[in-house]
């Protein structure tokens, strides 16, 4: 019984289909098919990424201290607040390997919330953090901090070891 139900269920949704799909297709002959234009061509990598369209934003140039002997493996995270804000959460934020030096930018795709414009003035945090875990500190993570920041602006981060020692 329910077996025969499913089929009659199907039997319906397709029918059902059926007439909807053939009401919305205008028929059409063999010759105008063949005059109609052809669709476009997909867009290769290269001609996509010269279609996107330049966003504002500010560039970053991150570099280790020479202090530094040894780099550490871990995640480079890159935290923009509005300026003097200390909590709540990031403007935007990126999150890249940590090949430094390196240089990029942050714009408004960086932005925790799509949509979100970046603003007049903002403090940028960089921060090689080892053991890849954003919340976390340790003894041997660099950072550097940068403020007010505008758009358009380029400005160079040198990362220093942070202290995580208690205070006394």
């Amino acid at each position: 019984m329910r077996s025969l139900r499913s089929f009659l269920t199907l039997a319906v949704a397709v029918a059902m289909t059926a007439g909807c799909v053939s009401r919305n297709v205008e028929t059409i002959s063999a010759e105008e098919a063949a005059a109609m234009e052809s669709p476009p061509a997909p867009l290769t990598s290269q001609d996509r990424a010269a279609a996107v369209v330049a966003e504002p934003g500010f560039t970053i140039i991150a570099s280790v201290s020479e202090d530094v002997s040894t780099v550490p493996d871990g995640v480079l995270y890159v935290i923009v607040r509005v300026a003097g804000r200390e909590g709540g959460p990031p403007l935007a934020v990126k999150r890249l390997p940590p090949d430094l030096p390196v240089e990029f930018s942050v714009t408004a795709a960086d932005a925790m919330v799509p949509g979100t414009p970046l603003v007049d003035a903002m403090d940028v945090t960089v921060r090689l953090d080892q053991d890849g875990d954003a919340w976390s500190n340790q003894d041997g993570d660099l950072a550097a901090t940068v403020g007010p920041v505008a758009v358009g602006d380029t400005i160079e981060m040198v990362l220093t070891p942070t202290d995580t020692a208690p205070a006394q």
